[in-house]
């Protein structure tokens, strides 16, 4: 509507009136392209936004990741001031809070780990497509994380997870309704959280085929030397603690754990009456001995999944001061990894009785490692595993 008044006591004639209809079908074709600019506007960026929602999730492999990436994503296409996603409970038959986003994050909303109510979860195995649930609907079953002040309505979708189900929400303003087109993007979303969530429980459940795999594996070097084998599991132990205590993430951990794990592995390549042999080796039999983190480095060669731990294995014999073997490897050339195996490798050595001699206390072994700190060792390392056994020893595994 044009409201247009008129000074004066004349009235508008009938040129004037033509002009204001001309002006009024002008403003009213505006208003229809701006509309249409609007909505294609809002179009072209919730296709992108998906767009960019499928590349992250492409990249992630791992469950809490996937989820993460989805609840924040959901929120930013669906224009929501808070996002969650739900998960199944194994065979439970619960249904989980896995993550959440929100605009303001003082405000109550669920938390990861908090269960879906049974009312809500009977609600989601009947859905089919998008529903709405209303601030009322929801306040008879939720009790803290419905908001007055922030949404009118949820709008929740469920997606496939093996043989249950999950859920994403949004909540909306009731200004902005369950249109056609926002139930396309949400179904949209809940299909690339299907895909997703089912690549990532995959790939778990790969890695834990590999990881039996890997023991299996590192378990093979007890036909040849059962010192070998239960050394290789202690030494997992400790360098994993004192990887911690060096604040390491989650991917350098893992590394540290296949590395210590396989950083023996190479003995399998040589002969037992070295490997077992009760009184000093040789020079010659020294050489052979040095071989083996080349040989563990060539026999995990074949396995992708173990391409960044390689290099680890084979450093695992190297000193701080370059000394060592098979490179002849100093400081920051070898891998942190491999220099915390070292460390941990040396006081277990160092401990455990062997053919050759007799273990030695632990505090004198601390004591070695001490000495050699900066030498033999990364100091780094040395105060890092100080700090793991100052809080008490380390059971054997």
């Amino acid at each position: 509507v044009i409201v247009v008044s008129k000074l004066g006591l004349h009235r508008f004639d009938q040129d004037e009136l033509r002009l204001l209809e001309v002006l009024a079908g002008h403003a009213s074709v505006a208003l229809v392209n701006a509309r249409l600019y609007e909505q294609q506007r809002r179009e072209t960026e919730s296709a992108k936004a998906l767009l960019e929602l499928a590349t992250e999730l492409s990249a992630s492999t791992e469950l809490e990741s996937v989820a993460t990436r989805i609840a924040a994503g959901a929120a930013r296409i669906m224009h929501a001031r808070r996002a969650s996603m739900w998960m199944p409970v194994g065979g439970t038959g619960l249904i989980a809070c896995s993550a959440t986003w929100q605009a303001d994050p003082t405000v109550p909303y669920w938390k990861a780990g908090d269960v879906l109510p049974e009312a809500l979860a009977h609600m989601l195995a009947a859905s089919n497509g998008p529903f709405l649930l209303t601030r009322e609907e929801l306040s008879q079953h939720v009790e803290g994380v419905v908001d007055e002040a922030i949404c009118d309505v949820a709008v929740v979708v469920a997606f496939p997870v093996a043989s249950a189900a999950g859920a994403i929400a949004v909540e909306l303003d009731s200004a902005d309704p369950l249109d056609e087109r926002r139930r396309e993007l949400l179904t949209g979303i809940a299909a690339q959280a299907r895909l997703a969530v089912t690549n990532a429980l995959s790939f778990e459940g790969l890695e834990r085929t590999f990881l039996a795999t890997v023991e299996a594996l590192a378990n093979a070097l007890e036909t040849k030397d059962e010192y070998t084998s239960s050394h290789a599991r202690w030494i997992r132990d400790l360098s994993l603690r004192v990887g911690a205590e060096l604040g390491l993430d989650a991917a350098e951990l893992k590394r540290i754990e296949l590395g210590a794990l396989f950083h023996d592995i190479g003995k399998i390549g040589i002969p037992a009456s070295i490997l077992m042999k009760a009184g000093p080796l040789t020079a010659d039999e020294r050489a052979v001995i040095e071989r083996h983190p080349e040989l563990g480095e060539r026999i995990l060669a074949p396995i992708e999944q173990l391409a960044d731990v390689r290099p680890i294995v084979r450093a695992c014999h190297e000193r701080y001061d370059g000394r060592g073997y098979p490179d002849g490897l100093a400081g920051d050339e070898i891998p942190l990894e491999a220099r915390i195996i070292f460390a941990c490798d040396a006081y277990h050595a160092m401990t455990s009785d062997r053919p050759y001699r007799s273990a030695l206390q632990p505090d004198e072994a601390l004591r070695r490692l001490r000495e050699a700190s900066g030498t033999q060792f990364d100091p780094r390392v040395v105060a890092a595993c100080l700090g793991v056994f100052g809080r008490g020893p380390i059971a054997e595994p």
